[in-house]
């Protein structure tokens, strides 16, 4: 049987799924009520996404190398990506100032709140998983171009997102860098590579889906993550703490830098 892009709910261990995801990130709430830091639910996510790309790649369907391939490309993305959140917003490190307005706003009902957080979580790494456990089923046994171009585009995202982070970690960690914008590598080409190369890497598992039915649905996934980015959880909250902190100088750096696309910057008129 061809599959189909909710193939991931059709599956006799999707319940096994949900099980592991609701323990993750139970756990994951009690111990963010201990640290206070719910950068947790976002660590939690990459976890998560791992968890049912790793059941899907040992009990589905697909021909081997296939698998090994797209187990291997999510949980590289997922790996980096969640050590990056414990490394730079959970480990000894203050609550994300986006987290510290939602607690305050929360008030007395903080506890239940976050647990919503945390289970929303649950429905996030299924969306997206579905879509690793969809291409990983296709029948082609083959090497393709289309292949060759996924593998590409996902080496290209996976470097990408890295050095934008480095690059922004020395940024931050030299004092005399406090108040400043960072104008130098990736960053003077786009305001927010990091997550350019965030909705590249989920384009990189489109042409894998070439040849599956309903082929033409794979880029909904990269694009809903693009309406994510630019405007609800990514870049609105990211500019809204910048412009408190840098000010000035955050507007001239919005006035001649791309937002998400990397483009040569402007001038500042």
């Amino acid at each position: 049987m061809a599959p189909f892009p909710w193939y991931l709910l059709t599956l006799p261990y999707f319940d096994l799924l949900l099980v592991g995801l609701s323990v993750l990130m139970g756990v994951l709430w009690l111990l963010h009520l201990r640290v206070k830091n719910a950068s947790l639910a976002d660590a939690g996510f990459c976890l998560g996404l791992v968890w049912i790309i790793a059941v899907c790649g040992l009990m589905g369907e697909g021909h081997f190398w296939r698998r090994i391939l797209v187990v291997g490309m999510g949980s590289v993305y997922a790996f980096r990506l969640g050590w990056h959140v414990m490394r730079n917003r959970v480990w000894r490190k203050v609550e994300d100032p986006r987290y510290e307005w939602l607690r305050s706003w929360l008030g007395q009902w903080e506890p239940v709140g976050f647990l919503g957080y945390f289970v929303l979580q649950i429905p996030g790494c299924v969306f997206f998983g579905a879509l690793l456990c969809w291409v990983m089923a296709h029948p082609q046994e083959a090497v393709r171009g289309w292949d060759l171009l996924a593998i590409s585009i996902f080496l290209l995202a996976i470097a990408g997102e890295t050095v934008a982070d480095r690059q922004l970690e020395r940024f931050r960690a030299d004092s005399e860098n406090r108040g400043k914008v960072l104008r130098e590598g990736l960053w003077r080409y786009s305001r927010h590579p990091n997550y350019f190369f965030e909705f590249l890497h989920w384009c990189a598992y489109v042409p894998l889906a070439v040849g599956l039915s309903w082929a033409g649905l794979a880029p909904v996934w990269p694009l809903l993550m693009l309406v994510f980015l630019l405007w609800i959880t990514g870049v609105p909250l990211a500019e809204v703490q910048a412009l408190k902190t840098r000010g000035k100088a955050y507007r001239a750096y919005q006035r001649t830098t791309n937002r998400l696309f990397p483009w040569m910057p402007r001038r500042n008129s």
